[in-house]
């Protein structure tokens, strides 16, 4: 992935940039409600989108992943992800999305406190059902979490 680019909840989102705080970039996608989200490049290849979708009546939260190397996650695909967040497991089903160059999975969040909790904690690590775990470091994230609130509360009250 090229340097100045984002991949921000998918090839049609509508999206701006809001700021930048320890290492993510701070989004509003305009088709989320508006919603705000982080979103941070863990190598050249893989970029890790977390956010709020504040579309409907109750706010939820969303992780999403996305790559540029070949993969067979297919648009609306499902796959079973585990998360592990300092040893504390939870489950989800990621929906596969294709956009021109990269593939990946988004996983809605029923809760936007566990979004806005990550910041206290140290190491998530994304295990897809048959491919290899995706380790990302929480260290310093809590200025990010900070900054995506607040854009949140700004964006949509």
């Amino acid at each position: 992935m090229a340097t100045a680019t984002m991949i921000v909840g998918g090839s049609n989102a509508q999206t701006s940039k809001y700021g930048s705080e320890a290492g993510w970039d701070i989004f509003v996608n305009d088709n989320m409600g508006p919603g705000c989200l982080v979103a941070k490049k863990l190598s050249d290849e893989v970029q890790l989108e977390m956010g709020i979708d504040a579309t409907g009546a109750q706010r939820i939260g969303y992780m999403a992943l996305y790559t540029k190397a070949d993969s067979d996650v297919g648009q609306g695909d499902l796959l079973k992800v585990i998360f592990d967040v300092d040893g504390e497991r939870f489950s989800g089903t990621a929906t596969g999305q294709q956009m021109p160059g990269f593939r990946g999975g988004v996983v809605p969040v029923n809760n936007v406190d566990f979004i806005y909790d990550l910041a206290k904690k140290m190491t998530l690590t994304i295990m897809p059902e048959g491919r290899e775990p995706i380790v990302v470091s929480l260290v310093g994230t809590d200025a990010a979490f900070k900054s995506l609130r607040a854009c949140q509360q700004a964006k949509n009250p």
